[in-house]
């Protein structure tokens, strides 16, 4: 319970944790239970879904989803997208790349990461009907997550020094991936049926060549690089789900 509680205070502006200290080890127990806070983040969408098609909003109410995804995540992982853009996209070497992730400052590589992120999430949000999009609002934030325990298992801390994104420690075996594929698969199947598995297998299939390429620029991931792979593996899975629905009605 005690690492639900972290992973849902660490990923959420939802204080549950308190002020108790993490260690490195209660990090890395904590990525047990990504997938599953994404399910807690994805209720919360839900729940604007619904109030939104009670009050019949249309795209505002689209937009309203939007809004309350990145409330509740305390734009955490849209900080993360921003700063990656700027250093991979900059051109530079590796060293600099890191160093431009570092700054807090947003350049225009990170604004226009974030304005295709939110442009791609909203606009094939208004595609779907209220019925798929409540299960999708509901699986993609766990999807994104389950992103996170790939990266943070499967890549170096691409960094020499201290970071957030070295707060797991040293991860061995594929454990943790496995625990966090578990709950996520399970919920897949029960509202996806088969159709979920192909859509969850293309979408790690492009999540993980994109690591990949990260982990090439940079020598490994930070935890900046966590939040942008969440955000880029949310927006795949939506758009991923709307053309496999489009296809499917076409055949």
């Amino acid at each position: 319970m005690s690492s639900l509680l972290l992973a849902i205070s660490f990923l959420t502006i939802v204080p549950v944790y308190g002020n108790r200290t993490a260690w490195e080890k209660d990090m890395a127990d904590s990525l047990y239970f990504y997938p599953l806070t994404g399910l807690l983040i994805g209720a919360f969408l839900v729940g604007a879904a619904y109030l939104s098609e009670i009050l019949s909003l249309g795209w505002a109410g689209d937009a309203i989803i939007i809004v309350v995804w990145i409330i509740i995540t305390g734009a955490l992982h849209l900080d993360g997208l921003m700063d990656s853009a700027d250093g991979l996209f900059s051109g530079r070497d590796r060293e600099k790349k890191l160093e431009i992730m570092r700054d807090s400052r947003v350049g225009a590589m990170g604004v226009i990461a974030f304005g295709v992120i939110m442009l791609l999430k909203f606009t094939f949000l208004t595609t779907l009907s209220y019925t798929d999009k409540l299960w999708v609002l509901l699986i993609s934030p766990a999807v994104g997550r389950w992103a996170m325990v790939y990266a943070v298992a499967c890549f170096p801390y691409a960094r020499s020094g201290p970071g957030l994104g070295n707060s797991f420690g040293n991860i061995n075996g594929p454990y943790k991936i496995i625990g966090a594929s578990i709950p996520l698969l399970m919920v897949v199947l029960l509202l996806m049926k088969g159709e979920g598995f192909l859509i969850i297998a293309l979408t790690a299939s492009v999540v993980v060549m994109i690591a990949r390429w990260i982990a090439g620029c940079l020598g490994g991931m930070t935890g900046d690089t966590y939040g942008a792979l969440c955000e880029v593996t949310e927006t795949l899975f939506i758009i991923i789900t709307v053309i496999a629905m489009a296809v499917r009605t076409v055949i």
